[in-house]
């Protein structure tokens, strides 16, 4: 196990196919790393969606940076390091913006909690005066996961996915080999990725979305949407496709990249295996064998001088026309930047960038889908991966989805279509995630989308963000929601009002899961 001389986190080394990548596989150097800045040990680096201003780098002892127009702000946005524990792997480790940061200003980040270690995350909103700093004031916990007494093994990824939840990516408690046996205990929260709508009124308020994996079980949380992971450092979601991919860090031989397309389910229910191997090979021995265990499609031995897997990101960059589409990762013992191509079983093209980071970090990604990657080591230490060519500047949207519109209106008629325009009632739709426009033109009805009454018994198979799948009568307008789907049948209806206004339609299991 190694730790950091700068105590960020003490990762176990990092593995690829036990095979070293040649030479003769480098890129046309024609890649770059341009400077951000000189920042004090960076976790993580993001932007808000749409964004082409502002980027964010967060600290590991508790602050968080904005970059304004390339300029380093003097101001912190926001200072949390009395809250923070940032010894070892401890610290400040991440944030995530919703896709609608821009109306709402409401952010979150993800910390080890001094006093107790318990990885923690809490919502803040954006100063309502001032873009560019943060309201302590508003802070509002959502979730905290207490950890058994060890600095290692926080996670501390947070990201926003296609379908508008919140994923948590939480290492298995720390120590070495699973001694608690966390990785394959579906009844607590370490070792996992979880997946929540993170909106709430009062501490600790969030929502279980209704297709969770485990929901309506009682032997396992709800909140779980993977299992059987180490220490995920990083985990990503392809800005265009929404198929997942995770760096996990290995124990003592193995690191591992896991990938799970969009058409697998992008991690729903997953088991990565942990601890009952470590990548591809068996490690504790587990009594019963794990339930289908997922292997990596990339593994790397430490044999080559790997000590820590970094994850990154599928190339959406408009302007990294050399790499577009290929997974970017890297170690924090090598510093070497890889490219790969992900499939599956087995990820193909492995193939050494040319660029060297020291001591890496993690990498991030702005609103516009650039691409960064930060180090530890002194001087400028975060920086924007670029080529000498660059295409024009551009800024599509992630994760773009079909629309649905919708509304309900005062002479008691309600209405849902699909991306077609056509009427859905007693129609089928593909499951997946969809982006609903809703007109609530009511001063006395709302628009609602649920199961059939007949069905309560069912587990749910529409989840919403961020209304909850209701418009309020007291706020008629317009509203956008980001709703998943999976097969089923979903009624939608003014309710309680009017019963008789409601349609069905058959959500249909030939689409992309988002």
């Amino acid at each position: 196990m190694l730790v950091l001389a700068l105590g960020l986190m003490a990762f176990a080394p990092f593995s690829a196919q036990a095979r070293p990548i040649a030479p003769g596989n480098a890129l046309p150097q024609i890649l770059l790393l341009s400077p951000v800045g000189s920042f004090n040990q960076p976790t993580y680096v993001t932007g808000p969606p749409g964004d082409q201003h502002r980027l964010f780098v967060v600290e590991k002892p508790g602050m968080i940076r904005l970059v304004l127009d390339g300029v380093v702000q003097s101001t912190y946005f926001l200072d949390i390091h009395d809250m923070v524990a940032s010894n070892g792997e401890q610290g400040l480790l991440s944030m995530a913006f919703p896709q609608d940061y821009d109306t709402s200003g409401l952010f979150y980040v993800a910390y080890t909690a001094a006093g107790t270690w318990a990885v923690t995350v809490d919502e803040y909103q954006r100063d309502p005066n001032n873009p560019n700093v943060a309201n302590p004031a508003s802070r509002r916990n959502v979730i905290t996961i207490p950890h058994p007494g060890e600095t290692n093994h926080n996670g501390g990824q947070i990201e926003f996915g296609p379908d508008g939840m919140l994923y948590i990516g939480v290492g298995d408690g720390g120590s070495e080999g699973d001694p608690h046996r966390y990785g394959q205990n579906l009844q607590v929260d370490l070792a996992k990725i979880l997946r929540i709508d993170p909106r709430g009124v009062g501490d600790g308020d969030y929502r279980i979305p209704p297709n969770n994996p485990f929901v309506g079980r009682h032997d396992a949380n709800r909140e779980i949407w993977s299992y059987g992971v180490r220490n995920p450092w990083r985990f990503s979601f392809d800005r265009t496709t929404g198929d997942l991919t995770m760096g996990d860090v290995g124990q003592d031989a193995w690191e591992e990249i896991d990938y799970r397309p969009v058409d697998l389910g992008w991690g729903f229910g997953a088991n990565f295996g942990w601890s009952c191997f470590e990548g591809r090979h068996p490690y504790n021995t587990c009594s019963p064998p794990p339930p289908n265990p997922i292997p990596p499609v990339f593994e790397i031995s430490h044999d080559t001088g790997a000590c820590s897997v970094i994850g990154g990101y599928v190339v959406r960059d408009p302007e990294l026309t050399t790499l577009q589409g290929q997974y970017l990762y890297t170690d924090l013992c090598l510093g070497h930047i890889h490219a790969q191509t992900l499939q599956i079983p087995n990820s193909v093209g492995h193939t050494d960038t040319g660029l060297t980071v020291s001591n890496p970090s993690t990498f991030g990604e702005d609103g516009c889908g650039h691409l960064y990657v930060a180090g530890l080591g002194s001087g400028n230490n975060v920086f924007r991966i670029r080529q000498t060519d660059p295409p024009p500047p551009d800024c599509p949207p992630a994760f773009p989805l079909p629309v649905l519109t919708a509304d309900v209106n005062d002479n008691f008629t309600i209405h849902l279509r699909d991306p077609n325009g056509q009427d859905l009632n007693g129609g089928t739709l593909p499951e997946g995630s969809y982006r609903l426009e809703v007109d609530d033109n009511s001063e006395d009805h709302n628009f609602h989308l649920l199961r059939p009454l007949s069905t309560v018994s069912v587990p749910s198979t529409v989840s919403c963000v961020p209304s909850g799948c209701a418009t309020d009568v007291q706020r008629t307008g317009h509203q956008t929601w980001i709703v998943n789907f999976t097969p089923g049948t979903v009624r939608y209806q003014c309710d309680p009002h009017a019963p008789f206004m409601f349609g069905t339609f058959t959500v249909t299991g030939t689409g992309a899961r988002h």
